[in-house]
């Protein structure tokens, strides 16, 4: 059943790739942007506690 998920959310996501690049790509791109503010945020984080 684990095997049948994972290969159906592949499929989908290589689906949505073909069908949609843009929207696709407008999607990664958000989620790099929202890793970037955390990493920034954290790095603030450290910095402010440690100094």
């Amino acid at each position: 059943m684990d095997k049948i998920i994972r290969y159906g959310l592949i499929a989908f996501v290589i689906f949505f790739v073909v069908t949609s690049p843009s929207s696709a790509a407008s999607i990664i791109n958000r989620a790099i942007d929202g890793l970037q503010s955390v990493g920034h945020g954290l790095s603030g984080f450290v910095t402010d506690t440690v100094l």
